[in-house]
């Protein structure tokens, strides 16, 4: 069965056709500032993306109307539960809304649902609004401030799931830890097949990541908000790209911050330092609200690529749980993998 997978970012647009989980072709398409700049925003980018999409399968001989399906990474909608869904007119209308966010991958939802024009499915996996918190995980300190349930969902699930295939275990009948680690950092305690509760890396609860501020103590964030020195602007982009190693050390790459442990630099070492010790305390949290041991500690995302890094998080780690490191994001063979699920029956497809 052949699907056809979009995963639209910020400055690309990734295209791959896979025969059930074989990636046949994938081609990146890179998104220059220039060619950016011409949009005045997300949405306005569509038509352009679009083109860019069929053109590929114009090129590459792509016949649309014998896929099994188009396979897009979710947008940013309603909080829903895990799973598979069909891509509607109403989830599409809930993206361009804008109001549960803004993320590209709305784009491609919309692409699939037009592209497919009803004659093949048009599928999403495991949005980044997957939502199964217990209601204890939601509390804080202010009845009007709720923890919110957003993270790297389809990552995380498709490496337990396929850690449990590994072990020849069933994901629904343990206990993992999950932590991925990238721009942001999301932890997440995955119990029985539902993650009852993750860190939100994307607004500040939660480590500090590449480029993200994670959990600031409160009484301090609020004089810095109130200084006067800040717009709500410089605020929202502190908090999304402008806070963690980026703050600190002026990059986001932890290959240039290892260069720079490497020829000496001790600010830098102290810096990568605090960041792992954040990780440990995520994982050692999400880990005691089991009630037992967990089965397994997972560690994905780019950062998880650095063995350097890894290791600090192991030596301090490893007591708990046996440790597993799923590097990268695979995510465009996650979405084939989820699609595949529905289409075999062995998955509901879930309605919007």
């Amino acid at each position: 069965m052949d699907l056809l997978v979009i995963n639209i970012g910020g400055s690309s647009t990734k295209i791959a056709l896979f025969n059930n989980k074989e990636m046949i072709k994938a081609h990146t398409i890179r998104h220059s500032v220039d060619e950016l700049k011409l949009f005045k925003d997300i949405w306005d980018q569509y038509e352009f993306r679009k083109a860019s999409v069929l053109d590929y399968c114009k090129k590459n001989q792509i016949d649309i109307e014998n896929l099994g399906a188009i396979v897009s990474r979710g947008p940013s909608v309603k909080p829903i539960k895990s799973g598979v869904y069909k891509i509607s007119e109403d989830m599409v209308r809930d993206a361009e809304s804008n109001k549960y966010g803004t993320h590209p991958c709305g784009l491609g939802c919309k692409m699939a649902m037009e592209i497919s024009n009803n004659r093949i499915l048009a599928l999403t996996v495991d949005p980044p609004c997957v939502d199964e918190m217990i209601p204890a995980a939601r509390y804080t300190g202010l009845p009007s401030i709720k923890r919110h349930s957003f993270f790297q969902a389809l990552n995380h699930k498709a490496v337990a799931k396929r850690l449990a295939m590994q072990l020849d275990r069933k994901y629904e009948e343990m206990n993992i830890v999950v932590c991925h680690l990238g721009s942001g950092i999301s932890v997440a305690s995955h119990s029985f097949g539902r993650v009852i509760d993750v860190t939100n890396g994307l607004d500040g609860d939660a480590p500090f990541g590449l480029d993200r501020v994670g959990t600031l103590p409160a009484g301090d964030w609020m004089r810095f908000c109130l200084s006067g020195e800040h717009t709500r602007t410089d605020l929202e982009r502190i908090l999304n790209g402008g806070g963690g190693m980026m703050a600190h050390l002026g990059t986001n790459s932890a290959i240039e911050v290892e260069k720079m442990i490497k020829d000496g630099d001790k600010k830098a070492e102290e810096v990568y330092d605090a960041m792992a010790f954040n990780v440990i305390k995520g994982v050692g949290a999400a880990s005691s609200i089991f009630g037992s041991k967990p089965d397994a500690i997972i560690f994905t995302g780019g950062l998880a690529n650095s063995d350097y890094f890894i290791e600090k998080l192991k030596c301090k780690l490893s007591w708990i749980a046996n440790i597993f490191v799923f590097a990268g994001e695979d995510e465009m063979l996650a979405l084939a993998e989820g699609a595949l699920r529905a289409l075999n029956n062995e998955e509901a497809l879930i309605e919007y």
